[in-house]
């Protein structure tokens, strides 16, 4: 251990390794990675560093060695450029390069959290289960019962007990999530849903307007879950074009043949100033099914959602999310939310965002699917009971 260097070195055999030791608090500390060669690099509670860190050490691994080091072999063969492989490699030609991370789970809405829940192709995230799950890790290190009585300890801290103890996100500095009963692990399908196509239930679309449209196509299947197979979002895009380029392309697809049936917005049946037209009505120019919402009452709305979320049928969620609705699950994560005043305290309306326009149309999809809307539009059209005179029976 070189102590003055804050460097020690590792030599087994013919392995000879340096590790070197950096506080890296803040951005500030950037230029203490300048002109570093590096093969690998460890992240401890890394929640805690600046993504500018993160982002100026992962430029720095995967320089040491070099191919003047380390001269490339013909068994190696070359990259995708058709260069030659050499240099930080193992012994197969592999890239040794690696930066390593391990940390308690960071707050919602920041860098750490959207990193780790849609994470690019070049990172590969591992999310520990819950530490009073029967699938939790190192149980049989540990005193038992150790994350219960931790449980038990922070009994009034919610928010601790669900990152120390369950590993989830901690609660978001911008504002309150809205729907606290979501948990991606039971709510977020670990496979990919599939549609009735037989025409036994209706390809339900719910369906947020304005310049930002944007849509959630479900159905409720045979045992009365609510399964969400598609989000499509837009900016700057009128009705009409959304409907054109991106809802019907789809449509045709991925559920051909299914009954359509498109809920929205009811501000939906207010007439455009370029053509007099609603969008009710243009919709069903475009020969779609659609009918606006019952209410558009946000507390009618949200619970809706809230009661597929805490319904369960036949043991299992009563409500599912294919895990490609990558946006859909990062606003029900926390991104739709209730913006925190001054006083400390959350609004009572959910703050309108980049999150909260395919959270509308989620809500106007379970308040049909919830039956709020009427029977007929599920297909189960209601037949009037009249009397008739007994006259004549025996």
């Amino acid at each position: 251990m070189h102590k003055t260097e804050s460097r020690f070195t590792l030599r087994i055999q013919d392995i000879h390794c340096e590790i070197l030791f950096r506080g890296l608090d803040d951005a500030n500390d950037v230029r203490r990675l300048l002109s570093l060669q590096l093969t690998g690099g460890m992240m401890d509670e890394f929640r805690e560093i600046h993504k500018d860190i993160y982002e100026a050490l992962a430029g720095r691994i995967g320089r040491y060695p070099d191919k003047m080091i380390v001269p490339p072999r013909p068994e190696w063969g070359v990259d995708s450029k058709g260069l030659p492989i050499g240099g930080c490699v193992r012994d197969d030609g592999t890239q040794a390069k690696r930066l390593w991370g391990a940390s308690n789970p960071p707050d919602a809405d920041t860098f750490w959290e959207e990193l780790l829940t849609d994470p690019p192709d070049n990172v590969h995230v591992t999310i520990q289960p819950s530490g009073m799950s029967p699938q939790a890790d190192w149980l049989q290190f540990l005193d038992s019962g150790y994350y219960e009585n931790l449980a038990e300890l922070h009994s009034n801290d919610q928010d601790w007990v669900d990152i120390y103890v369950h590993g989830k996100f901690g609660r978001s500095l911008s504002g309150q999530p809205v729907f606290r009963s979501f948990n991606a692990d039971d709510h977020v399908s670990k496979f990919p849903l599939k549609p009735i196509l037989n025409g036994l239930r209706p390809v339900l679309v719910g369906m947020d307007f304005g310049l930002t449209p944007s849509a959630v196509i479900g159905q409720v299947d045979l045992r009365g879950r609510a399964l969400v197979f598609e989000e499509l979002s837009s900016e700057g895009m009128g009705v009409l074009r959304f409907i054109r380029t991106k809802l019907k392309p789809i449509l045709v697809e991925k559920f051909p043949g299914a009954p359509i049936a498109i809920v929205g917005d009811p501000a939906g049946r207010q007439r455009v100033q370029t053509d007099e037209r609603t969008v009710y009505e243009i919709i069903k120019g475009e020969g779609l099914k659609t009918f606006p919402a019952v209410t558009n009452s946000i507390v009618a709305r949200v619970h809706a959602v809230e009661q597929f979320l805490n319904r369960y049928v036949d043991g299992g969620p009563g409500f599912l999310i294919n895990p490609h609705c990558k946006q859909l699950i990062a606003a029900l994560r926390s991104k739709y939310r209730y913006k925190i005043k001054t006083s400390g305290e959350p609004d009572v309306v959910p703050e309108k965002n980049e999150a909260s326009h395919l959270a509308d149309a989620l809500q106007y999809f379970a308040l049909h699917a919830d039956g709020q809307n009427g029977g007929h539009y599920l297909g189960t059209q209601r037949h009037d009971i009249k009397s008739v005179s007994a006259v004549g029976w025996t």
